[in-house]
């Protein structure tokens, strides 16, 4: 475990631009690695968009750290309210959660933030075109190679996509019904889903925070619990049906199809394998501290995970951006 960005010490807090130890985070949550080589973060309570080089120097790309709003415009000229999962595309356009506003931004390569779908401040649940249609604090993003965004709809309790015609559908849960069924589409249940992620085949998988659980959603729709069990918070590695987590809250997926999940509650970081085995990679269930060096390691309360290269991760912990490699 290595720091890339950020200060250590537990009152490094703030949303100050700088390089390695010297900048400051204010709970990043979703990380991304885009095409120009950079890592870009969202930092929610800073209401900003980060960008952090290969060397570890942190600027401000988007948004006035502390200034709340929702405008359009170009860079640090654009206002957020509580970013919190991010997305990007080949060409290096960002797609976030702003989740605080209830709407779907997109940031280009030259930096011009406009809003794709929602309205601020209007929290609901409506289908349709992108800007008559409606979310609810949204988290979770990702895009398929169709070029289909999925939103984890958090707060509806439902999976959202949005397609290249920029037109909304509902794919799976029902707006206000949290619970923890499987099924297809509508019959399916969640609770407060907070990350997805898609696979080449087009499988999604989705960290159903408010069970503990990870879920899969087939490309036919249909849902299925891949790992832990709904509403058991606990930490047990083996096959996923056994295994247990903790209000997990981050995914990413490497290029031989491990999923990696931010297991929140527990502080770690798990990997559910092609064969479906839970292992964890980072981290000490139970102790939420940051410990850089040696693995284990130690993490507090990880959110955000990206893929970089040789098989390292990024993650976001506790006002801190880290480089892991597991083992």
């Amino acid at each position: 475990m290595f720091l890339i960005a950020g200060g250590l010490c537990p009152t490094c807090g703030g949303s100050l631009d700088g390089s390695g130890s010297n900048a400051r985070f204010d709970a990043p949550e979703g990380i991304v690695h885009a095409p120009d080589g950079n890592l870009y973060v969202a930092e929610k309570n800073g209401s900003t968009i980060r960008k952090v080089s290969p060397q570890g120097v942190a600027v401000t790309h988007a948004g006035s750290a502390g200034a709340i709003g929702s405008s359009d415009g170009a860079g640090t000229g654009a206002r957020f309210n509580a970013p919190t999962r991010l997305e990007v595309d080949a060409d290096g356009n960002l797609y976030l959660t702003d989740t605080g506003n209830s709407t779907i931004r997109q940031i280009s390569p030259a930096g011009a933030v406009t809003t794709l779908a929602g309205a601020a401040g209007q929290c609901g649940s409506s289908d349709g075109p992108a800007r008559t249609a409606r979310f609810c604090s949204p988290q979770g993003i990702t895009l398929d190679r169709q070029g289909n965004l999925y939103v984890a709809d958090t707060l509806n309790h439902t999976i959202r996509r949005i397609d290249r015609a920029n037109n909304v559908t509902t794919i799976a849960g029902t707006a206000g019904a949290c619970g923890s069924n499987d099924g297809r589409g509508g019959t399916a249940r969640f609770c407060e889903p907070q990350d997805i992620e898609v696979d080449d085949a087009g499988y999604l998988y989705v960290a159903d925070t408010g069970n503990s659980t990870i879920r899969e959603i087939s490309p036919s729709g249909e849902v299925r619990t891949l790992a832990g069990a709904a509403g058991q918070c606990g930490s047990a590695d083996g096959q996923a049906v056994a295994a247990r987590f903790c209000r997990a809250a981050g995914l990413t997926i490497d290029r031989g199809g491990n999923l990696f999940v931010a297991d929140t509650g527990n502080g770690t970081i798990r990997r559910i394998g092609t064969g479906g085995t839970v292992a964890t990679v980072i981290g000490v269930a139970g102790s939420q501290n940051n410990v850089l060096g040696p693995l284990p390691g130690g993490l507090n309360s990880p959110r955000g995970l990206a893929v970089m290269e040789g098989g390292a991760l990024a993650a976001t912990t506790q006002n801190l951006v880290l480089r892991l490699v597991p083992r």
